[in-house]
């Protein structure tokens, strides 16, 4: 096959989760063009993922996208991201192979069609990798295994921890005190209680460096302001020009902590350790928005389940999270 397009147009974290699936289709066929379709605020970074050769970015005209995947001949086509729009924008296109998670009532409209579904206790990346396991398999190809770096910048690290003013052996821990529009976040006065215990707890010197979008200047500069009055060693991110610097810049980190799924996915493909705050439900989010560091790199803390108080992030124990994070620090970084 020459070329192969992945439906997946949605949200940073949301295409995040994809890169397993994008590795295991490129490593298994390093010859073929890999190509994605994506909303235009991600074109950058998809086009940094190492397992991408090509984006086809989401302009809004479907007659046009239409036009533009016709001309491009692909042999195949995986709706990683299962919306009508998609199957009304390639029904009648010549591509001899199309698959489709049985998502919905519309999978039916698709000759190919296979179990996409993540189990109970698996995170929601191993749906991508589903669909395109069920493709190789079709094409009686071997499923490669999963590295354990997504994304393997670390001949950039030394400049980016010095970009984040890095001094001999501190270690650097990123905090994104905003929210993401599927997760929630510790109240403010949570954080900086969080930053303190841990700064005090932890045998290593730290520099706090706290990470921030336009719309949350304000809340960061609040808990930079506290956090700097107890003696913290706390610095506020200098801006990036664009999403994908940013995510290149926290192979800089040590740690990186958050309650918004997005920049914690985008850490996890450095396999850095993640510390993510989420609600606490029945549906496991700790589990299913599990990033992809490595197991034993990854913290999560949730209120106590419950309707009434899963929801509720200020009922997070910040004494048990700062000391578990704390030991985390003391084990992982040893002297």
């Amino acid at each position: 096959m020459k070329r192969i397009l992945v439906f997946r147009h949605d949200k940073i974290g949301d295409f995040v989760l994809l890169w397993p699936a994008l590795s295991l289709l490129k490593n298994a066929m390093p010859d073929t063009s890999i190509e994605v379709f994506v909303t235009p605020v991600l074109k950058s970074f998809a086009l940094a993922c190492p397992y991408v050769d090509h984006v086809i970015v989401d302009s809004g005209d479907d007659l046009a996208i239409r036009k533009e995947i016709d001309a491009r001949q692909y042999d195949a086509a995986l709706v990683s991201n299962s919306q009508f729009r998609i199957y009304k924008i390639i029904r009648n296109l010549h591509i001899p192979y199309v698959l489709a998670p049985k998502h919905n009532w519309y999978q039916y409209f698709y000759k190919n069609r296979t179990d996409a579904q993540y189990k109970v206790g698996e995170g929601c990346w191993r749906g991508g990798c589903m669909l395109i396991e069920a493709f190789l398999t079709a094409q009686k190809m071997a499923i490669p295994a999963l590295p354990k770096r997504y994304w393997d910048v670390t001949a950039e690290r030394e400049h980016w921890q010095q970009y984040y003013g890095k001094q001999n052996d501190e270690k650097l821990i990123f905090v994104h005190p905003g929210t993401g529009g599927s997760s929630g976040s510790l109240p403010t006065k949570d954080f900086i209680k969080l930053i303190t215990q841990v700064d005090q707890s932890t045998q290593h010197k730290c520099r706090f460096v706290l990470t921030f979008s336009g719309e949350e200047a304000s809340l960061a500069k609040a808990i930079f302001d506290e956090v700097s009055k107890q003696g913290v060693n706390i610095t506020l991110a200098k801006p990036l020009k664009n999403l994908t610097d940013f995510a290149k810049s926290i192979v800089a980190a040590d740690m990186f902590m958050a309650g918004s799924t997005g920049p914690l996915h985008i850490a996890g493909l450095h396999n850095v350790p993640t510390v993510g705050f989420y609600a606490g439900r029945k549906s496991q989010p700790k589990v299913r928005w599990q990033t992809l560091s490595e197991q034993h790199k990854r913290l999560a803390f949730t209120p106590p389940e419950s309707k009434r108080t899963g929801r509720d992030m200020s009922l997070v124990d910040i004494d048990h999270t700062a000391k578990t994070i704390a030991e985390f620090l003391n084990t992982y970084y040893t002297k």
